[in-house]
């Protein structure tokens, strides 16, 4: 069943994990994938790896700037999406008296900033 055929999705941190695998799943679904990720290396590898039916942005999912000039690209290459796999995320692995303000506030950049700026501009399609 090709669910998602005509469809655009966007993946961010599609580039590796399961953002990549969720991507695969898309693209035999029938979707154009779009996945962004922090490295032009690693987004060129997974365009490559999927195919035809993806393209790819690098961006920080961290930094509102490129998150704003990736949405203006999606838009701008696509028309919209359809999809968002916000799936970009980070954590510090240290115990919980090791973590820094840095550190915590980090997380919430890359985890949480996408869709959830008091304007949510970023998720206006």
């Amino acid at each position: 069943m090709n669910r998602f055929t005509d469809k655009t999705a966007l993946i961010t941190g599609g580039t590796s994990g399961m953002g990549l695998a969720t991507a695969h799943r898309l693209v035999a679904e029938g979707a154009h994938v779009i996945v962004s990720g922090r490295t032009r290396a690693r987004r060129d590898a997974a365009v490559e790896e999927l195919g035809p039916s993806a393209s790819g942005v690098v961006a920080d999912a961290a930094d509102l700037g490129a998150v704003d000039v990736l949405m203006e690209t999606v838009r701008d290459r696509h028309g919209g999406l359809n999809t968002l796999f916000a799936n970009a995320g980070t954590g510090t692995f240290l115990p919980f008296e090791n973590i820094t303000e840095q550190d915590f506030d980090h997380g919430v950049d890359v985890n949480s900033r996408v869709c959830s700026s008091p304007s949510k501009r970023h998720c206006r399609f």
